[in-house]
């Protein structure tokens, strides 16, 4: 499915407007709403998970929701080529929806603030919809999700943005949700709920800056949106923005000729070819160097993450009180991207990596994408890494963003850009490429190509 981004100097428009008499100041919202409710989140036993059985993959005795399992994984990409790890289960499709209106011609963004039990700070800007099927069918015996009917088939709505896009590659098999962006008429009205507000596309922009206030379910919605006509074509809206982020807007906008689209689906259709990836499900109990037991699933090194039991109690979610497993990383996980210069336009080298619970095995992922946990030593250290620790003079975003709070305990990244000087050369592999964000938001928009950690990192910049 693809669908082509609608209203790119809409969202121009709101992108740079930093204010809105709607919501005076965005992050007051967030902390009062956080406020409001009360969140009490414990670790406990695996054992002790009411409903959940442990025994060769862990599950809801219901079957509901999702799995633990197994996973063997043998590859010829990267320097360690096989391995076993848990795994998340959870085919179904989710939706990842919000929507937008018009108030005085600016487009503004329902956002919702939404505890996880699993970030740093518990109480996030989220998308209008979030919620798997699970969710949305009401498994859980809780309240309806509200605004669900404005993303579903047969509404009254202007689909602005909506493809299929995959997760978190190493931590799901196979996890992918559908990214909607709706408008709705300027006439129309939108009841706006209690712990909901509405955001001109600049005050997210803000809180993007500021890090942990804008959750990933969020990030990888957000990273559709494209300022896809060219400079010379539409209004020009530089007052509200430093030099760098006028230069991501020319990046941004610099047209995408057909010939360069095709070389670079070419190239990574050639990649996606060129490596191998057998993926096979496990048992639990079979996994080689892990331990699995009342307690926890945890490597036996202490290396990459732990699958752990929490209880929790939100005052403000569907349910007032449940119980679930984790995956919980090792601290330290960074996501970067390099850019430089050519001819006074932004460009952003994207890595093709295969990660074993793709669907398509292989999608572009920033420069560097890197988990201490994971690594032995400097010795299996991803490329590029040096550049992590780039003089301060380069580098053009540093923030720490949580990733999935729903399923990822305190799984913190920090997210980085560093621009490197015109006279600088950067020593790229062979599976990496050059990429303005014009062209790498054309390959967002095809679905299965461009990676969540890269998206994330695309959202930062909008």
């Amino acid at each position: 499915m693809h669908s082509e981004v609608n209203g790119a100097d809409d969202f121009l428009r709101s992108a740079v407007d930093w204010e809105s008499p709607l919501t005076p100041d965005a992050g007051v919202f967030l902390k009062q709403r956080e406020e409001s409710a009360s969140y009490e989140v414990q670790r406990i036993p695996l054992a002790d998970l009411p409903n959940w059985h442990l025994d060769d993959r862990l599950n809801r005795a219901d079957g509901k929701f999702f799995t633990v399992e197994g996973l063997r994984v043998h590859t010829d990409f990267g320097p360690v080529r096989q391995w076993s790890q848990p795994i998340i289960v959870q085919p179904e499709v989710g939706i990842l929806g919000i929507i937008v209106k018009r108030f005085n011609g600016v487009l503004h963004f329902l956002m919702q603030a939404k505890m996880e039990p699993g970030n740093t700070a518990f109480v996030q800007y989220a998308a209008t919809v979030q919620a798997t099927q699970s969710n949305y069918k009401r498994v859980h015996g809780g309240r309806a999700t509200p605004y669900l009917e404005y993303f579903l088939e047969g509404t009254r709505r202007r689909v602005l943005f909506d493809q299929l896009l995959s997760e978190h590659g190493y931590w799901y098999l196979y996890k992918r949700n559908r990214n909607m962006i709706v408008e709705v008429p300027e006439d129309e009205d939108v009841p706006v709920e209690e712990d909901f507000t509405w955001l001109t596309l600049g005050q997210l922009r803000r809180q993007l800056l500021l890090g942990n206030r804008v959750n990933m379910n969020a990030r990888t919605v957000l990273s559709g949106i494209a300022y896809g006509t060219a400079p010379e074509e539409g209004p020009s809206h530089t007052g509200q923005t430093d030099p760098f982020h006028a230069d991501l807007l020319t990046s941004h906008r610099t047209p995408v000729r057909a010939a360069d689209l095709a070389t670079t689906l070419t190239w990574l259709f050639d990649q996606k070819a060129a490596y191998s990836l057998d993926v096979r499900r496990t048992s639990l109990r079979e996994m080689d160097e892990w331990i699995v037991d009342d307690d926890s699933i945890r490597h036996r090194d202490g290396r990459i993450f732990d699958i752990l039991g929490f209880s929790v109690r939100a005052t403000s979610r569907e349910v007032g009180t449940w119980w679930q497993p984790m995956l919980e990383p090792r601290p330290g996980n960074t996501v970067a991207l390099i850019c430089r210069r050519r001819a006074g336009v932004l460009e952003f080298l994207l890595q093709a990596t295969v990660q074993p619970g793709l669907t398509d095995r292989l999608e572009l992922g920033p420069t560097v994408q890197f988990s201490p946990g994971y690594h032995r030593g400097p010795q299996d250290f991803p490329p590029l890494t040096a550049y992590l620790d780039a003089p301060a003079s380069w580098v053009r975003l540093d923030t720490v963003q949580s990733e999935d709070g729903g399923r990822f305990s305190r799984a913190d990244t920090r997210h980085l850009v560093v621009e490197v000087p015109e006279d600088h050369e950067v020593d790229v592999p062979d599976n990496y490429r050059w990429m303005t964000l014009g062209l790498l938001s054309r390959l967002i928009h095809f679905g299965y190509h461009v990676n969540v950690e890269a998206r994330s990192l695309a959202a930062c910049l909008l």
